[in-house]
């Protein structure tokens, strides 16, 4: 049952998938559905954000982090809430800061994520992060209207196309397929059909 979930991402997915249908076939019960799951990621915030320190939902990133913010920003266009549209806006914001340095998106290491309070890993970077954050950053412009929001949306995306610490294209123009990650010293030259479809998202949204 959806309402039993109780991952924040499957929540957050739950909510993007539940927000699309009800914008095609409005109903109270669905709305009644995001506003529960809605809340269950507001309550996941208030139990680990700390103010000025650590504004996320759980006491550590890991990844396909952007997800959870943009599935607010869902839940706010359906109910108007605006608890909602204030996290969301205020967990983007601290997640940007992370992962954005030096007009570059550097991901969340999945070498040992990053936790609270701990130090931060870097290298280990996967496509689903680079799309997740620009199809995000889209989500966000078309509410909040920030400037800054094309412009990293450009930058995220432009990690495909070599702007990444080894200037390395991931996106490989000859099969139309995408590398599977970006490590340390090298990439990892195998091209899943998951890195493919994440490059495609990325490309529609970035359009």
């Amino acid at each position: 049952m959806i309402s039993q979930l109780q991952s924040p991402r499957g929540i957050a997915f739950c909510i993007k998938g539940l927000a699309h249908y009800h914008q095609k076939h409005p109903s109270t019960e669905v709305e009644q559905l995001i506003r529960s799951l809605a809340d269950k990621l507001v309550a996941c915030y208030e139990a680990n954000a700390e103010k000025g320190r650590w504004m996320w939902f759980e006491p550590y990133l890991t990844y396909d982090n952007s997800v959870l913010p943009e599935s607010l920003v869902y839940a706010y266009q359906i109910t108007q809430d605006e608890r909602y549209k204030d996290i969301a806006h205020e967990s983007f914001d601290f997640l940007l800061g992370e992962v954005f340095e030096d007009h570059q998106i550097r991901i969340i290491s999945n070498q040992g994520w990053h936790i609270k309070d701990k130090v931060k890993y870097i290298y280990g970077e996967q496509l689903i992060d680079v799309a997740g954050t620009v199809i995000a950053l889209n989500t966000f412009y078309h509410l909040f209207k920030e400037e800054r929001y094309p412009r990293l949306k450009k930058e995220a995306f432009d990690w495909f196309l070599g702007n990444n610490h080894l200037h390395q294209i991931i996106y490989n123009p000859t099969t139309g397929g995408c590398y599977d990650g970006l490590e340390e010293h090298n990439i990892n030259l195998n091209q899943g059909a998951e890195s493919s479809v994440c490059y495609l998202l990325a490309r529609v949204a970035l359009a």
